[in-house]
């Protein structure tokens, strides 16, 4: 009867998996040779991907647990080299221990293991080499990654929202991949600009212009502050683990670093919310309203006359033509009063918002018990896998297989106290319904919240319905404005017909 064999292949990259030159070439020699010495091939065993200083690999666990599960049969294992059976000196020594112990026979076409103290000499030579050829390619790997980071370019996998491609200069170089890019720059603009005022606020709106696009994706919290802390998306590079400090790439970015750095600063608690230190509750609409023909924001203050003295708002841009002509505040201020008071949804809408705002966040605790039980589930494997670590730490007398237990055991224990920091709600039930109470009111209301005499009130309410600085005419007023996007959808009455529509400004009186 035949003797029974088993192949284990093993390549460490993802080119040589999806170039097809690793696995399916060490197969075929594994099998050639098992062919020449009369073996019956029962299963092959290949780990695609996997760097060969691990121990912990899918296929060596799978073959590992065949062996166990046929304690009777009497198994040889064929592998191509000493290097795909293992890169690192303890790895080796434990991998070998471990299927010896099983017994099994070792056999490769590249090797002859010898039962002998110069066989063990040879091959422990052998497999140290491989673990300096592994070490000393991961140095030159990272010095060469390390000088194009230091020359501005970014050698690593690129983040969504940018992509590589050949450029005649500079090789690869990261350019903006639409649609990604645009929904990003809209997001982290909108941060900075405090347009939103929370990371949930930022993730839903990236949810949203994902669903618009036809992206069947789902952006995390998380993934949302990541995006938020993108340098790249500013044209800059770093990489902190290597001491590669800020420096310009030789890519263009999609946002400011001026803005970067504003959401950064959001981050970091720097940022008071651009409130004005010098600021007047006599112009309220100071930095809210901008120019319409240049842009920039409007300034007030009190002008004196022969016999009194008038409050205005002017342009104080250079080069603007409208700059320092006066805009009465007696007649923007009651303009802008009537913008709010015609965007007021209405108390019959507002109090289904409430209703829609309490039922969405049920379900959002409902599909965080879902995430918890999956938790749970991980967790109670990782304690399994630490459990027959411990073990064969406690049968094991040799020191350096005692070690690589050790690392192993190190690795799951980190994983595991990753795993259990459980994500707490950010709000409790009372939390939330005394916050959505709050934000209802000032709807119903906008009016007495913008008449408040605090500045956080002001510019609450400010953003809350507009989302972003008003352009303002001298001639025709506020002209046609648009309202932030989630008031809207509040207005909005028609169900799952809601979009996004256009409320008729308030132009320049007839008298």
């Amino acid at each position: 009867m035949a003797t029974k064999c088993l192949i284990y292949c093993r390549v460490s990259s993802e080119r040589q998996v999806n170039e097809g030159h690793g696995n399916e070439s060490q197969e075929q020699r594994c099998r050639a040779y098992a062919a020449l010495h009369g073996y019956l091939v029962e299963k092959v065993f290949a780990d695609d991907g996997v760097s060969g200083g691990l121990f912990e690999r899918p296929a060596m666990k799978q073959l590992i647990s065949h062996l166990d599960k046929n304690l009777t049969e009497k198994f040889v294992i064929i592998f191509d080299d000493l290097s795909r059976f293992a890169r690192d000196l303890k790895v080796h020594l434990l991998l070998r221990s471990e299927l010896i112990s099983r017994g099994v026979k070792l056999e490769s076409p590249n090797f002859v293991f010898e039962d002998s103290p110069e066989g063990e000499f040879i091959e422990n030579v052998l497999a140290s080499k491989a673990q300096l050829d592994r070490q000393q390619n991961r140095r030159q790997v990272v010095q060469k990654m390390k000088a194009r980071l230091e020359a501005g370019y970014w050698p690593f996998c690129y983040p969504r929202g940018l992509v590589n491609k050949k450029d005649p200069v500079h090789g690869k170089l990261l350019v903006a991949d639409e649609p990604f890019a645009g929904i990003y720059k809209r997001a982290i603009e909108g941060f900075a600009d405090m347009i939103f005022g929370t990371l949930e606020e930022v993730r839903q709106f990236i949810n949203q212009e994902y669903k618009k696009a036809g992206i069947e994706l789902e952006c995390s919290y998380n993934g949302a502050r990541l995006i938020l802390s993108q340098i790249l998306f500013a044209g800059y590079i770093e990489y902190k683990p290597w001491n590669v400090t800020r420096r310009k790439g030789h890519h263009d970015g999609f946002v400011s670093i001026d803005t970067f750095n504003r959401v950064q600063a959001r981050f970091e608690g720097k940022q008071k919310f651009g409130f004005r230190k010098d600021f007047d509750p006599d112009f309220a609409l100071r930095q809210l309203v901008t120019c319409q023909t240049c842009g920039g924001a409007l300034t007030g203050s009190w002008n004196k006359g022969r016999n009194q003295r008038y409050a205005n708002y002017a342009c104080k841009s250079k080069d603007c033509p409208n700059r320092w002509k006066v805009i009465h505040k007696s007649d923007i201020e009651p303009k802008f009063e009537s913008l709010l008071t015609k965007a007021n949804p209405g108390d019959e809408v507002l109090n289904l918002a409430s209703e829609v705002i309490l039922d969405v966040w049920g379900q959002m605790k409902a599909s965080d018990g879902i995430v918890q039980a999956q938790n749970e589930a991980k967790l109670k494997e990782l304690d399994e896998l630490i459990g027959n670590t411990k073990k064969g730490m406690i049968k094991t007398s040799d020191e350096v297989i005692r070690k690589v237990y050790e690392d192993e055991l190190r690795e799951l224990m980190e994983k595991r106290n990753t795993l259990s920091k459980v994500v707490k709600p950010e709000y409790s039930d009372t939390e939330l319904g005394t916050a959505t109470d709050k934000v209802i009111t000032a709807l119903k209301n906008p009016l007495v919240m913008w008449k408040s005499d605090y500045l956080e009130d002001k510019r609450t309410i400010f953003y809350m319905y507009f989302g972003k600085k008003l352009p303002y005419d001298r001639v025709s007023g506020f002209g046609t404005v648009q309202l932030e996007p989630s008031i809207e959808l509040i207005r909005s009455s028609e169900g799952d017909k809601m979009r996004l529509v256009e409320m008729e400004g308030v132009g320049p009186s007839s008298a």
